[in-house]
């Protein structure tokens, strides 16, 4: 599900734009969808056919990512696989001090020799709703303040839904812009789309080397840019975005 699928959704059910604000912002902090009205103003009061959606739409929201097992770490993380409506499996990870790494795709298609996610290949494409979902599963487990895009998948390979998930949780999630972070093992697209958005994310590079050739062995399928050229570019949206 997308993100932009939950507000047409609300839109049709009559939601006014600070309805829709204000249930999306609720979703992504894991509170009640009917909370944070203010009953002072009129227009805070959510027309009857959007009250009415809302136990169903809870419902359908808690869904799209639900806690299959927990594995806790000494280091007070914990591994969460999460089972989405389609019945396939991601993995999150809540860290220490209030983050979380969530993944962007089922598999992956880099086909990195080290990762386990990349030997089943791309299964499918997480959308943007599913995503923030996996924060909010975190959320209701522990405080989240930063939210780390590192977890199954390469994100620039799942652009658009990343790009979305990240707009709603910087301006409607309560989490910085810096501590959202896009972790990527390198793609000219994502220096030319990361800088367009509202929400500018710190950027992690996954180098492994610095030498070229054992780089496009260790990395088989990522693209063929000279780490080097990586870097450089790094430093750039690093200098642009003040990170």
């Amino acid at each position: 599900m997308q993100i932009e699928t939950i507000r047409q959704r609300l839109r049709s059910l009559g939601a006014k734009p600070c309805h829709e604000q204000r249930i999306l912002r609720a979703w992504v902090q894991a509170r009640p969808l009917d909370a944070g009205a203010r009953k002072s103003r009129p227009q805070d009061s959510l027309p009857l056919s959007l009250r009415s959606a809302l136990p169903g739409l809870t419902t359908e929201l808690q869904q799209l990512a639900r806690e299959h097992s927990v594995h806790p770490g000494e280091d007070g993380s914990a591994r969460l696989l999460v089972g989405l409506s389609d019945g396939q499996m991601v993995e999150s990870m809540l860290l220490p001090r209030d983050g979380v790494c969530v993944s962007t795709q089922v598999g992956c298609a880099v086909g990195c020799l080290f990762c386990m996610t990349g030997k089943s290949g791309l299964l499918r494409q997480l959308g943007s709703a599913e995503i923030v979902a996996q924060v909010v599963l975190a959320r209701l487990r522990r405080p989240v303040k930063k939210v780390v895009f590192m977890g199954m998948g390469e994100p620039a390979h799942n652009l658009d839904n990343v790009l979305e998930a990240i707009d709603l949780l910087g301006n409607e999630g309560a989490i910085g812009h810096k501590n959202l972070v896009f972790s990527t093992v390198g793609d000219r697209r994502v220096f030319e789309c990361l800088p367009l958005g509202r929400v500018k994310p710190a950027l992690a590079m996954s180098l492994h080397t610095l030498d070229p050739v054992l780089r496009a062995r260790l990395l088989p399928k990522a693209p063929r840019i000279d780490p080097v050229e990586l870097i450089e570019l790094s430093e750039f949206y690093a200098r642009m975005t003040g990170y």
